[in-house]
């Protein structure tokens, strides 16, 4: 971020009439920021009661300061915070004031934990966790991120890490006397070594990308022909008239969504237009993009008219666009279901809630089964299952060598090992991610 050498400032609260609102500055210049206010900056770590007033001696509030001296604050750096009054005029005012100091400029997303990071008081893995913790909707979201705070990733990584670099010394010492030959049990140990690390980061990659799916939440689409009692079934489990219900075939045209949250899982459920032959020019752009999100969702539930004569040709017709993994719905059972009905499909009359208790137990049974946060999962986002692929794939390259006659290039193979570890916490190597990353928090964050 440019300037990062200067002394910044945001409101640190959400905008609007509170209480309180907390205004953050960090930087070199923090400690003098009360004498423009009239005022004695507080004695680090000390809160203390402050009248501010203007260039003109005019009130503009009574506020706690308090005043955090470097090393000893969330940046790293001089960090002054200003709880005042949350009156809109309270906090325009004194951002107006610090806006016109000399040396002050307003903060960019996200860098205060920038510059937490960069002067060491968090790591990566620390940053988004952090985010998590923020952008958390639900309880097993939240509970995921303060694992993630406390090291579920962070302490195998690093002990991976240290492993890795500890047969990297092993063969540097064979390099460093190329007339010896390496010992026979040296070259068991760096191999027995290798194989312990890629099966136990193969175990932690072997999770069905559970933490990313909680972190990310799960999408479930509602697919089926027209009049099949999609939207009345997306209406029920809502609890409220979301939809447009009407016996006229293809009066859903878009995709209608909502939000739920199933045993601490963030559960999108989307509503699809029905499909259908010989629909007009709309109403096909609205088949193309159910079958759209159907083939985007991780769970797909097949909702079919059961008392119709043709209900399997149906259900065949839209199974063959949705894929797996999909659940049936066989509704409108109070007027007959036709037919062999397959194993586990959801018998449901929406008319009179048939069927409907079963269906919510399913859809929570499917939900938690994909995001089971009984199995351990440490991985919550894409950048570290692609790190420990990496990892892997470089220390079966190493240890493809014969240990005899190449250790340098095994040597080479598990030093990017040991980068591809590193860049997970963001040790090395992380430039490129960091304005992506910071650029996702809040202004005062």
């Amino acid at each position: 971020m440019a300037g990062e050498g200067d002394t910044i400032f945001a409101a640190a609260t959400p905008p609007g009439k509170s209480a309180i609102a907390v205004i953050r500055i960090s930087g070199d210049a923090a400690a003098t920021v009360p004498a423009h206010f009239g005022a004695v900056c507080p004695l680090p770590d000390s809160f203390a009661l402050r009248s501010l007033c203007d260039k003109h001696g005019v009130m503009i509030d009574q506020a706690l300061m308090l005043f955090m001296q470097s090393p000893r604050s969330s940046t790293g750096e001089d960090v002054l915070e200003i709880h005042c009054h949350g009156g809109v005029a309270v906090v325009r005012t004194l951002l107006d004031a610090l806006a016109i100091m000399p040396g002050l400029r307003v903060a960019e997303p996200g860098e205060f934990t920038h510059r937490m990071f960069h002067n060491g008081k968090i790591d990566l893995l620390g940053v988004e966790s952090l985010a998590d913790v923020i952008d958390a909707e639900t309880s097993r979201q939240l509970g995921q991120a303060w694992s993630q705070m406390q090291g579920a990733l962070r302490d195998p990584v690093m002990r991976w890490r240290d492993d890795v670099i500890s047969i990297t010394a092993e063969l540097e010492a064979v390099i460093d006397f190329p007339d010896e030959e390496i010992p026979p049990t040296l070259a068991d140990s760096i191999i027995a070594g290798g194989h312990a690390l890629i099966a136990e980061i193969e175990a932690c990659l072997d999770d069905n990308t559970v933490g990313e799916r909680l972190r990310a939440g799960v999408n479930v689409t509602l697919l089926g022909p027209v009049n099949a009692g999609k939207s009345t079934l997306l209406n029920r489990i809502a609890n409220r008239p979301v939809a447009i219900v009407s016996p006229e075939a293809g009066t859903t045209r878009d995709l209608v969504s909502v939000s739920l949250d199933i045993k601490g899982v963030p559960v999108t459920l989307t509503d699809t237009a029905g499909i259908r032959d010989g629909a007009g020019i709309v109403e096909e752009e609205g088949i193309a993009r159910a079958l759209m999100a159907s083939g985007e969702a991780d769970h797909t539930i097949i909702v079919i008219d059961g008392s119709a004569p043709q209900w399997m040709a149906h259900y065949a017709d839209v199974a063959r666009h949705a894929g797996v993994p999909h659940s049936l719905v066989l509704n409108k059972s109070d007027q007959g279901v036709v037919g062999d009905i397959p194993k586990g499909a959801i018998i449901m009359s929406l008319l009179d809630d048939r069927g409907i208790d079963e269906f919510l137990d399913h859809l929570s049974e499917t939900v938690t089964l994909a995001n089971d946060g009984g199995n351990g999962a440490i991985i919550t986002r894409a950048r570290h299952r692609q790190a420990l692929e990496a990892t892997v794939c470089a220390l079966k390259m190493g240890l493809g060598h014969d240990l005899t006659k190449a250790p340098e290039l095994a040597g080479e193979d598990f030093r990017l090992a040991a980068t591809a570890l590193g860049r997970i916490t963001g040790a090395i190597d992380v430039e490129d991610l960091l304005d992506a990353i910071f650029s996702s928090f809040c202004i005062g964050k």
